[in-house]
Parts: C-alpha cells; structure tokens; sequence
C-alpha cells in the first residue's frame, strides 16, 4: 500500500510524464533551483559558489533560448549541465591555486627601470581610457567589482538591478576590455621543455 503522499508524487510524475507541454522557463527554474544547488553544493563545497554556478547556467540557457528549450529544460539536462559547471570551477580553482603557490615561491622582480616605469605608466593610461569608453552601466558594475571589491550580490543592492543584471554587465564589461587591451598585452611564451 503507497501512502498517500507517495501516490500523490507518482500521479504529479504520471501527469509530467504525459504532458505535451515543455516545461517553461519559470516552471523550470522553480522546479529545480534549490535542489541543483543542492546537488552542485556538494562538489564545490560553498553555498555562495553553488547559487553562482546554478544561476550563471540558467543565465546561459537563457541566453541562447531556443527550439532546443524542451530538451534543455529537463531535469537530466539540466543536472549534467550544473555538474559540467561545478567541475570546471574545480578545476578553475586547482588552477589559480598552483598559480599562487608558485608565485609565492617565487622572488620578488627587481626594481623596476625607467623603461618598465614608462611602459607601466602608458599601460596605465590606455587601460584608464579602456574603462571611461565602456557603456555607464558596465562601467560602474566593472569599478564597484575591481576597484572597491564588492560582491555581485552588493553591486547589485547599491545600484539597484538584479543579479542576472550585474554579472551579464560584468561579463561584457570584461569581454570588451580584452578586445580593447589585447594589442598591449604580451602572451607568455611557453619553453617546449616546460610544457607536459
């Protein structure tokens, strides 16, 4: 004998099962928000790092929305997608730690020349004229994040806007500025005895 709460989940999934209907957007996100959370939680072991990658997927299916929608909004989908995300944050974060770790170990550069200076000075210029000529609001999600290190959540409480709002500003705020430096920037070269 089901109880009566089992058989009210097997008929809600029976209905679900045979609804023509693609779940919607909303009903989606409702649906299942707190427990990818939950499930991607696990992996990355914070809650504030779990909502961002949960709601930064959901920002990413809905900005490229489409006739794929039906199968995109499923809850398999949508738990190998949050997954994906959770690992490559993982693996983000292995990659920055190796990075300071080996610049903690490293030495100090040597004072600087007046030719470093001068070139540190120019550099300064173009990325300060780079920031003024973004658009006002990724302008100033781009200077409340760098410059005074608020959070997105912060950011958005000051100015007003959602957090969807500021991290889509945030991310073309970012996009634009590498296009706008990639000419001064110079790329590491990596020794082929280095590499592997």
């Amino acid at each position: 004998m089901l109880d009566s709460r089992m058989h009210s989940r097997l008929a809600t999934s029976e209905r679900r099962a045979t609804s023509p209907t693609p779940p919607t957007w909303e009903s989606a996100f409702r649906s299942y928000y707190i427990e990818l959370c939950e499930y991607v939680l696990r992996f990355v072991g914070s809650a504030e790092a779990a909502q961002d990658l949960v709601q930064d997927l959901f920002l990413r299916l809905w900005d490229s929305r489409g006739p794929r929608d039906a199968t995109r909004l499923t809850r398999p989908y949508l738990y190998v997608a949050a997954r994906n995300r959770a690992l490559k944050y993982l693996r983000h974060r292995r990659v920055v730690a190796a990075w300071v770790a080996r610049a903690a170990r490293e030495e100090p550069p040597g004072s600087d020349t007046p030719e470093d200076l001068c070139l540190c000075g120019e550099l300064d210029d173009v990325v300060q004229r780079a920031i003024a000529d973004l658009p006002a609001r990724c302008r100033a999600v781009f200077v409340l994040r760098r410059r005074e290190q608020l959070s997105y959540r912060e950011i958005a409480t000051r100015l007003g806007v959602s957090l969807g709002t500021v991290k889509s500003q945030m991310w073309r705020a970012t996009l634009r500025l590498r296009e706008e430096l990639a000419p001064y920037v110079s790329h590491p070269v990596i020794s082929a005895d280095r590499v592997g």
